[in-house]
């Protein structure tokens, strides 16, 4: 059995779930003799690139120019669909939703995995979402096509079916996992000081606005920062909110270089807030579970799925519940030794080992 993966995603990402969740897949059929392929020339991403495979190139990596991210698209889909047209595989399953290769499969088992619907569910709320119609139109027709879709959440998985009326036979929930270890290096401070740490983008359903706006008093009158784990530097518009809140001492950006510096930042963090709208899975959940972090998390989407009974919530519509949940936390040092231990449990139902196997579980039922 040969699967066939695609380039897209390691074209797009250089850090995020999506990329990680395929490189961690790939990474698991090593050893198995011709059991995959990859159809990338390029790619600079952090999981996937020429230290893990010798035959991908780099693209210009300490450069950032308008159109870079097209550019490799545009080359990486040259050797996709070369790849594809050859037909030497036997499932085909992309890493993201451009149906650029529907007509070239000639047939061939298709395995879709679909991470969320909220392009679909947020589209009356956000304009930039409301303006992308395209991808709609692609997750449409990639689940008549598909073979078998997998979904990394229960909640996923019901929404497609409500959004767009899928038998629910067609669709196989297949949990993510976790990457992040603590060992020696994540025992010396990164930030001296206490703080809440924020993860990863902070654009639209990610309800960063939101959450800083409502916590800001917190911060000040527990003496708190606030660290902002990746997702790029603030924005004008962010720091104009930021200084409005007079927080310009008190929230800070802080790029994740490594695994090591990201699982730092969960270790000694007096908690982390997932305060987002909605998530089809969360693998932020899962990391602060594995740091020790105790998790304070929206309870938008899948994320009561996935923390269960480890990790408090709170309604990310309403600023009082958020406050309250953080000021519970911030004031209890018990209940955060709670959730650090129930987390520590929690984390045992998920893997990258069971990832891959009930993948492959996957692939063998549509051959």
């Amino acid at each position: 059995m040969k699967i066939q993966f695609d380039h897209q995603i390691f074209s797009q990402q250089q850090y995020g779930g999506i990329s990680r969740y395929f490189f961690e897949l790939i990474s698991r059929f090593d050893g198995i003799e011709n059991s995959y392929n990859v159809a990338t020339y390029f790619s600079n991403n952090a999981y996937y690139n020429k230290d893990i495979d010798s035959n991908l190139k780099s693209f210009f990596p300490n450069s950032k120019f308008k159109g870079k991210k097209r550019i490799v698209t545009y080359l990486n889909e040259i050797k996709s669909l070369r790849t594809i047209q050859k037909g030497v595989f036997d499932v085909f399953h992309p890493t993201y939703y451009d149906d650029y290769f529907l007509d070239k499969i000639k047939g061939k088992p298709l395995v879709v995995t679909f991470y969320d619907m909220i392009h679909e569910k947020f589209s009356n709320q956000f304009e930039d979402m409301k303006a992308d119609t395209k991808i709609y139109n692609q997750k449409k027709l990639l689940l008549e096509h598909a073979s078998k879709v997998i979904s990394i959440s229960e909640t996923t998985k019901n929404d497609i079916i409500e959004l767009f009326d899928v038998d629910p036979a067609k669709i196989d929930v297949v949990y993510l996992g976790n990457s992040l270890t603590v060992g020696e290096k994540e025992l010396t401070r990164l930030v001296n000081d206490d703080y809440i740490l924020f993860v990863g983008n902070r654009g639209i359903y990610k309800n960063f606005d939101f959450f800083i706006t409502a916590i800001a008093p917190l911060l000040i009158d527990a003496n708190l920062k606030l660290i902002c784990a990746g997702g790029g530097d603030f924005s004008s518009r962010e720091i104009i909110l930021i200084q409005s809140l007079k927080l310009e001492n008190r929230v800070f950006f802080k790029k994740i270089s490594n695994d090591n510096v990201l699982a730092n930042y969960y270790t000694h963090a007096l908690f982390f807030c997932f305060p987002s709208l909605y998530e089809g899975f969360g693998i932020p959940v899962l990391e602060s579970f594995a740091c020790g972090c105790p998790a304070l998390l929206s309870n938008g989407g899948s994320l009561p799925e996935i923390g269960g009974d480890a990790a408090l919530y709170f309604d990310p519509t309403n600023g009082e519940s958020l406050r309250k949940s953080a000021e519970e936390l911030i004031n209890n040092h018990v209940l955060r030794q709670k959730l650090k231990e129930k987390g520590l449990k929690r984390l045992e139902q998920f893997s990258w080992d069971n990832t891959f196997l009930e993948t492959l579980e996957v692939y063998k039922s549509v051959i």
